[in-house]
């Protein structure tokens, strides 16, 4: 069962940290298939891997459903800065892994799947790559001036500050930004896209996902809460859809893709 990360914890299992990102396996698999599963969250850890900070209502990552690969998932920074220098730092990972892995799966959740669609095309090896949820086209709830413009409620303005970091890797995500701007989709091998959004209550699981219902109609944000529909899309990718929230989608986007081949 998932678990609260709570500061002062120590990350367990940490194999490869640099000043951007952290990678932890939370798995060692029997079979010759490795996945890389990144969320999107931020944390940081002191040289004994202590948890120094951690975004808020962060829980321990696991893996819920089959599989006898070896799996990691990784983490950005608070100091990271930014989501080109992660996906060059992932690169070195993915190219570094032993050769006993035949199929590697890069699966990014959110802000994750632009930085491991960078990695994938960065690799030396053939990987495939899953992107669930992701903002290829940024998303406005990353750009906290415009944010801080269209929010008329006041307890909106409160749950968005709390709940938004405005890291660098955040900041890659707004749609003016450099990142974004400077980001170009060329068509990948073995690539699957999954896009999601929350047009129904009956979506919703818990009173975040309430939350996000709330805030994707009063926003008109088209989407799952947090990223637009068509922001998610692309041509030419094999792609699936969900519905439900960004909080959920990982584990919903999970689940149409338990039985890898």
């Amino acid at each position: 069962m998932n678990q609260e990360i709570k500061t002062n914890d120590i990350l367990p299992n940490v194999v490869f940290k640099t000043k951007n990102i952290i990678i932890q396996k939370i798995k060692e698999g029997s079979d010759k298939k490795c996945l890389i599963i990144g969320k999107g969250n931020s944390l940081s850890v002191n040289e004994n891997n202590e948890i120094v900070s951690h975004d808020p209502g962060m829980k321990t990552f696991e893996v819920d459903f089959d599989t006898d690969a070896t799996v990691y998932t990784f983490y950005f920074t608070f100091e990271c800065a930014g989501l080109t220098i992660s996906s060059e730092e992932i690169t070195d990972f993915v190219n570094n892994l032993s050769d006993s892995f035949n199929q590697i799966y890069l699966i990014g959740h959110s802000k994750c799947g632009p930085c491991l669609y960078k990695t994938t095309e960065l690799c030396n090896r053939k990987v495939s790559l899953i992107t669930i949820s992701s903002p290829f086209k940024g998303t406005k709830v990353a750009d906290k001036s415009m944010m801080e413009k269209e929010l008329k409620y006041k307890l909106l303005i409160y749950i968005y500050t709390k709940i938004f970091s405005n890291h660098n890797v955040d900041k890659d995500i707004a749609p003016n930004s450099e990142f974004i701007r400077n980001f170009t989709l060329s068509k990948l091998e073995n690539h699957i896209n999954i896009t999601a959004s929350l047009d129904h209550l009956t979506s919703c699981e818990d009173l975040i996902d309430l939350f996000l219902y709330f805030f994707n109609k009063v926003m008109k944000i088209n989407g799952d809460g947090i990223v637009p529909l068509e922001s998610q899309e692309l041509n030419d990718v094999e792609t699936y859809h969900i519905s439900g929230s960004h909080d959920k989608a990982l584990k919903l986007g999970i689940n149409k893709i338990k039985n890898l081949k």
